[in-house]
């Protein structure tokens, strides 16, 4: 088939397969318009035919890159928790003695649960767990695949080295997750912002971290 030599080179390029390199910044853009969706409509009343609008796609698009509004959802999530293993994995935990490698994995993670995205997808989450069941694996499965392995990661080496005495450093893991963010994810879910601003999270953060290594240093 001949090509017409007078279409210029730019319109080929709207017709034809996306351009190399694209694909991961066409991905990002989906991902941040179903975060606006979500944050607006809630689950329940999101739609694939919204995030489509939003993004200016179609829903095919969609459809290419997610298996329905349950894994655009997990992505969203997906993102939000990277962004929280980047800046752990970044800080060379596995350098840091136990009590300040503790307490940057803490900050971390309070840090990124008071941003006021990431709180409105965990209240969206919480809220329509018992509706939508599969929220909550996904949310489960992409806090499991990122944070607690870095955590349960840094505990398993410093088991190793002697650090820490701990007879499962992954269950510890979940452990020590579940003491720093259970108060916070109450205030979240019952609280409201004016509870949240007066949350003294760096000495919750400092008592969850006496506690733990009390159990998990080693008797001279």
């Amino acid at each position: 088939m001949m090509i017409d030599a007078q279409v210029p080179q730019a319109e080929l390029r709207k017709r034809g397969r996306p351009r190399r390199g694209t694909e991961h910044a066409r991905t990002a853009a989906l991902i941040n318009a179903a975060t606006r969706v979500f944050l607006q409509e809630g689950y329940g009343l999101a739609s694939i035919d919204k995030v489509a609008a939003e993004a200016g796609v179609s829903t095919r698009t969609i459809y290419e890159r997610f298996k329905n509004k349950a894994d655009l959802l997990g992505a969203v999530i997906s993102k939000l928790v990277d962004r929280m293993s980047t800046v752990l994995a970044t800080a060379d935990l596995h350098r840091l003695e136990p009590r300040a490698a503790l307490a940057l994995i803490a900050d971390t993670i309070t840090g990124r649960a008071r941003d006021p995205d990431a709180a409105a997808l965990f209240r969206i989450v919480a809220t329509e767990a018992h509706r939508f069941p599969e929220l909550a694996a996904k949310m489960r499965e992409n806090n499991q695949r990122c944070v607690d392995n870095v955590v349960a990661g840094y505990l398993r080496a410093q088991v190793a080295r002697g650090g820490l005495v701990l007879a499962d450093p992954d269950r510890a893991a979940t452990l020590f997750l579940q003491m720093i963010c259970a108060e916070l994810h109450e205030t979240l879910l019952f609280g409201g912002e004016a509870a949240l601003a007066r949350l003294d999270s760096k000495s919750h953060v400092a008592h969850v971290i006496d506690i733990f290594l009390l159990g998990a240093t080693p008797r001279k």
